[in-house]
């Protein structure tokens, strides 16, 4: 395959392989996304009706006792309740960061599916804990409840299903992000070899 000769070509063969000109990588993004976000408001929306009592009063759920429950809660901050009360700060993160995770969607290789999917994973979790801050009177509902008898978490701050899709997203990313920087480190590395 002939190399590109000039700068002007080298650059829209790299815009055609961004996955925002891709239908096949939006399907894996936007799929992934919807269906986290979805199962987030079903499972907070039922949280709110059946882990408290007809007086209103908290009625827990053990799932393991001593170690897993099912616990309604409000956080009106971030984890670990940072910036609690700071309803307008959190919106205004929550949607930096909705804008940067766009666009590392938008600028990766439309092959990178692992990538997509990770990026989906915190578009939903960003998305529901957005709209709960929005909707929910600032406050984000939580209602897991983990306690493993140990110093940092007994108990763990009580999570949600987005915080959920947000741990594990990044996870997913950071080793697609190390492989990915680790894979064109060794080709760089190859073709100076050849160069020398």
């Amino acid at each position: 395959m002939a190399r590109p000769n000039t700068n002007k070509e080298y650059k829209s063969i790299c815009v055609s392989d961004m996955s925002f000109h891709n239908l096949f990588a939006h399907l894996r993004l936007w799929s992934v996304a919807m269906v986290g976000l979805i199962a987030d408001l079903l499972t907070k929306r039922w949280a709110m009706t059946h882990l408290i009592d007809e007086t209103g009063r908290e009625k827990p759920m053990a799932i393991i006792e001593n170690y897993f429950y099912f616990i309604l809660g409000q956080n009106a901050g971030g984890p670990w309740s940072i910036a609690e009360g700071k309803t307008g700060f959190l919106i205004g993160g929550s949607l930096m960061a909705l804008v940067f995770l766009l666009w590392i969607f938008s600028t990766s290789h439309y092959k990178h599916w692992v990538c997509h999917i990770a990026l989906g994973m915190l578009l939903a979790g960003a998305l529901g804990n957005l709209y709960d801050r929005i909707f929910n009177d600032g406050k984000v509902v939580d209602f897991i409840s983990v306690d493993l008898h140990v110093r940092f978490a007994n108990p763990w701050p009580t999570f949600n299903i987005a915080d959920v899709l947000l741990t594990v997203g990044v996870g997913i990313l950071m080793i697609h992000l190390f492989r990915h920087s680790d894979g064109q480190a060794v080709k760089q590395n190859g073709k100076a070899d050849e160069d020398s």
